[in-house]
């Protein structure tokens, strides 16, 4: 386990977009080829039970996610060697052809490894990937990332909810506009695009500089972003606060409100307005 003054410099840097030349240590271990951060050349995440459920749950912090395709887990700090909590994937392919289809292209955890350093080089935050894992061979038919995990975080619904006011309602809004227009000027799309992916501390203030995105997998980092990409991801927000099944206190004034800070006028919001009830029409949803 790492010491207290080494677990606080990573702490520290886990908060904040790399300053310069990042050093990778690259090892292979089991038929792996491993590539990780200094303080993680002794995490273990090959040794998780990954194929025993129950003895997954039982030896980390928790499982977060297992499908098909992919396994979560959280490990809290010194599980399996780690210096800090992290959260750990394992990617598989749910069919017998699926290695065939990737054969060109990289493995799915490296897709989102290198996607989290170009986002923070970008000046956006999110966890840091620190450790990444690929099965040896033409095709990883198994590949692992581990990502710092942002402590005692609450997700944008839930900080919705917690706060008691509709001024802190509307300034939290504001901030998630500007946010989300920040990272599309940048080039940054995201895939799924909801507010369960936006993290902040609880006793951060509302403002597009103190929150964390999450879940990189299928999204991308280009030049630009097209007005259509625009328009799904405030639909994908919009979405979030208003599911069919439930009502989150969301009125059609929150949605002017998040569209004008995005657009920067009411002539602006009017207009991704309309983008986006088109987008509801086709999906059978409006927002």
């Amino acid at each position: 386990m790492a010491n207290t003054r080494e677990t606080a410099i990573i702490g520290s840097a886990r908060m904040r977009p790399p300053s310069g030349p990042v050093k990778w240590h690259v090892m292979t271990r089991d038929g792996y080829k491993i590539r990780c951060l200094g303080p993680y050349q002794r995490f273990r995440g090959l040794d998780i039970p990954w194929n025993d459920i129950d003895a997954l749950a039982t030896v980390t912090e928790f499982v977060a996610k297992s499908s098909r395709s992919r396994k979560v887990v959280k490990l809290a700090a010194g599980q399996f060697g780690t210096p800090i909590e992290v959260y750990v994937k394992r990617y598989n392919f749910k069919t017998w052809y699926g290695p065939l289809l990737r054969v060109t292209r990289k493995s799915r955890a490296r897709e989102e490894f290198e996607l989290g350093w170009k986002v923070m080089e970008a000046g956006i935050r999110t966890p840091r990937p620190v450790w990444l894992a690929e099965a040896e061979g033409a095709v990883s038919h198994f590949s692992l990332l581990a990502t710092e995990a942002i402590p005692e975080c609450e997700n944008v619904i839930e900080r919705w909810w917690r706060l008691e006011s509709e001024p802190e309602r509307c300034e939290l809004l504001l901030a998630l506009g500007r946010f989300i227009l920040m990272f599309h000027d940048r080039g940054f799309y995201h895939d799924d695009c909801k507010a369960e992916h936006f993290l902040v501390l609880p006793n951060a203030p509302s403002t597009p500089g103190e929150f964390f995105i999450i879940d990189l997998l299928g999204c991308s980092m280009a030049k630009s972003v097209s007005r259509l990409n625009r328009a799904k991801n405030l639909y994908q927000i919009l979405r979030s606060f208003l599911p069919k099944k439930d009502n989150h206190g969301f009125t059609p004034d929150h949605k002017a409100v998040l569209l004008q800070a995005y657009g920067g006028s009411l002539a602006e919001a009017a207009k991704w307005s309309t983008w986006i009830n088109r987008i509801g029409s086709l999906k059978g949803h409006k927002v």
